[in-house]
């Protein structure tokens, strides 16, 4: 999977239109705060039809009201053309001149974003790690995308019947529904967390020099079924008016020899970690594609040590598409653009 070009008007402070790239690595070169990663942001969007983090609006040029990118993404099978517009509070989805979800934009292009932030997915929030599942696990599988969609709305009907001053009638429908979604949404994650903590455990020693095994579970898996959990925590959730448990409360759980990273891990183990994590997202596309996803690197010196920076590196050089940003030259490159004030110039 390679992108070939990407155009933009009014993505934050990028200035330069348009750009064409190659396969192999492509090097983006710039001081901090020149644009290097507004244009793996406009990337990543463009190859998902995704904002990698933040607000639709924070991605318009200030001063601005609308924005738009858009990508040409080379498959095995012929190329996909991506459309992305942006406007406050909200985004359209073009494939090939169509309008579509990101899910569709799922079935024939991907892309892995890799950033010194995604320390944050271990020391972070649970809703943050929760949210990596979901959006690996909805790219992966369409069906999932729908199951999950369909029981955030179930969940809010049933919060909306516990907060009832009388006794909603409707409860026990949307308890039956909830449960039905609920199960089947956990008996997925679990099929793909056994493929996602073997892959994180053999990444996390291949670049670790620590000898420290990783452990990356489902807080679900150690616990009882979930009707068995509802029923715990009846009065609770009629105390609070909202529903306490279920895949919305679920916890990834990493650990390092048994003992907690979020709790213990130092940063240098969080951002392994996170890595872990980000290759297991990286393999599982690939699987699923029938070739590689494109891989976006932000910032590949940031608080790296020459194992972590050396496993980059290598993992880009074996990647049909990788694209990189530092404020230095990488050792080895197939393509180099410098960036500054958002104006990119270089060789393809």
């Amino acid at each position: 999977m390679l992108l070939r070009s990407l155009s933009q008007i009014n993505f934050r402070n990028m200035q330069t239109p348009r750009l064409e790239f190659g396969p192999g690595i492509t090097a983006i070169v710039g001081k901090n705060a020149a644009g290097k990663s507004n244009l793996l942001d406009a990337i990543y969007l463009a190859c998902t039809g995704d904002l990698p983090g933040g607000k639709i609006v924070e991605s318009v040029r200030i001063g601005e009201t609308e924005g738009f990118v858009s990508s040409k993404v080379e498959r095995q099978d012929g190329i996909a053309t991506i459309e992305v517009g942006l406007a406050p509070g909200r985004k359209v989805l073009r494939l090939d001149g169509q309008s579509v979800r990101s899910n569709d934009i799922a079935r024939v292009s991907s892309a892995v974003l890799i950033t010194p932030e995604d320390a944050d997915l271990v020391h972070g929030s649970p809703s943050g790690r929760r949210t990596y599942l979901d959006t690996l696990l909805s790219k992966l599988s369409l069906r999932y995308a729908l199951l999950l969609r369909e029981y955030g709305r179930v969940v809010e009907q049933r919060n909306a019947a516990l907060k009832a001053s009388y006794e909603d009638l409707t409860l026990p429908i949307w308890t039956e529904k909830f449960l039905e979604l609920g199960k089947e949404i956990e008996a997925v994650r679990i099929r793909a967390m056994r493929r996602i903590s073997e892959i994180a455990e053999v990444t996390y020693r291949e670049i670790a020099s620590d000898n420290k095994v990783l452990g990356v579970v489902l807080e679900s898996q150690s616990e009882a079924d979930l009707s068995q959990r509802l029923d715990r925590t009846r009065q609770e959730e009629r105390a609070r008016g909202v529903t306490v448990v279920g895949p919305h409360r679920d916890e990834l759980l990493l650990s390092l020899n048994g003992h907690s990273v979020q709790a213990y891990g130092s940063r240098g183990e969080a951002r392994t970690t996170s890595l872990a994590l980000r290759v297991a997202e990286y393999q599982l596309l690939r699987e699923k594609h029938g070739e590689a996803p494109i891989l976006l690197l932000d910032d590949f010196t940031a608080e790296l040590d020459a194992n972590r920076r050396s496993y980059l590196l290598s993992l880009a050089a074996n990647t049909p598409q990788a694209i990189i940003t530092g404020t230095e030259t990488p050792p080895q490159y197939d393509a180099l653009y410098h960036v500054a004030g958002g104006s990119f110039s270089g060789t393809q």
